[in-house]
């Protein structure tokens, strides 16, 4: 089901405030709703999954419950680095399931007003932003809701777009997958 990107802004644009966890992958900041959030732990040891999709860089064992781990760096196209002090595992709830989203450090909590969302960016070539509901921050002249001048510009992530397939290639790689485990 695709939204347009003015039904996704009107969606977010409702109410007043919003609290997003903040968090930085490839040196770019984005955000997720904090009603989305679970907890937020250190990398955990990983088994990777065979014949997952390249962007699941495997699943852990989280107090009996074993998640699959999401590279938000992977899923974006970026190229891999080696693991910091920084990194995180952000677990969210999404679909009715949790998942950890392997991200290169987490920033901070805010809470804006609504109306400080705006819609994301259309992108050449693409209907509407793919993994991204809204925009928020990068206000250079204004201070920002928590009083600082000049706020990063942040991307508000659609966490559900993450777990879809986006191409051709991605979309018959999840087919012949889902036929392979059905012994087709």
């Amino acid at each position: 089901m695709a939204r347009s990107a003015e039904a996704t802004a009107a969606q977010v644009a409702g109410g007043d405030r919003v609290q997003l966890c903040t968090f930085r992958v490839g040196g770019e900041d984005y955000a997720v709703d904090i009603m989305r959030v679970r907890e937020i732990i250190q990398p955990l040891p990983i088994t990777p999954v065979p014949r997952a999709p390249a962007f699941v860089e495997g699943v852990v064992r989280l107090r009996g419950e074993v998640l699959p781990i999401v590279d938000v760096r992977r899923r974006f196209g970026l190229p891999t680095a080696p693991p910091t002090r920084q990194a995180k595992f952000i677990v969210v709830h999404v679909g009715g399931r949790r998942i950890c989203l392997a991200v290169d450090e987490v920033c901070e909590v805010l809470r804006i007003p609504r109306s400080e969302i705006r819609p994301a960016p259309a992108l050449v070539g693409l209907d509407s932003p793919r993994f991204f509901l809204g925009v928020c921050g990068g206000d250079e002249a204004a201070p920002a809701a928590g009083g600082r001048a000049g706020t990063r510009l942040r991307l508000l992530l659609d966490v559900k777009a993450l777990l879809e397939p986006v191409g051709p290639g991605e979309i018959e790689a999840a087919r012949a997958q889902a036929a392979a485990s059905r012994g087709a």
